[in-house]
């Protein structure tokens, strides 16, 4: 199995930043109490110019995606929960609507994985056999990292998709 990390396209210039958020509403939004049926919009503050891009995967301060993005997803994975997200300029006087990505938490993680003292990750090893989902999270990670499984990411690679890029996940090597 084929694992990737769904990143940011680093040379995308100008990408749209959404204000950061706190630590209390990032869990209330990602962490463990999020709750699935809340329909109420997420507002996130930006500020554009006129050299601003919105790609279609935006990272910080949480994972979101763009319209098209999730279409393509739902195939995939047509039980993932979203929640949605405008982005506000207020100077601009423009909004446009993302969607919060909530993948299902897999338990993979390899013992070989290696983590820095403050407990971030240094180096990803999954477990082979462990992933059955499309997209996911990795539990045990502080990280809110988005994978996605070979499939998926030859078919985000394949469109006219913005600022996405993929980082291959070492998987555990097996033992005979």
């Amino acid at each position: 199995m084929i694992i990737f990390r769904l990143t940011v396209d680093e040379r995308v210039k100008h990408r749209v930043e959404p204000a950061s958020l706190t630590k209390l509403q990032l869990d209330a939004l990602w962490g463990a109490g999020a709750q699935a049926e809340d329909e109420t919009p997420l507002f996130l503050a930006v500020h554009t110019d006129q050299r601003t891009v919105y790609p279609d995967f935006l990272e910080f301060p949480l994972p979101l995606v763009s319209d098209r993005m999730r279409a393509l997803l739902a195939q995939y994975m047509p039980g993932l929960a979203w929640k949605s997200a405008i982005l506000s300029d207020i100077r601009q006087a423009r909004q446009d609507a993302y969607w919060l990505l909530r993948p299902p938490v897999v338990e993979c993680l390899s013992p070989q994985t290696l983590w820095y003292p403050n407990g971030t990750l240094k180096h990803l090893v999954l477990r082979h056999g462990d992933i059955q989902a499309p997209v996911f999270r990795i539990a045990g990670l502080m990280e809110p990292y988005i994978y996605i499984q070979l499939a998926v990411a030859e078919s985000l690679l394949r469109r006219s998709f913005t600022g996405i890029g993929v980082q291959r996940v070492e998987m555990e090597v097996k033992e005979r």
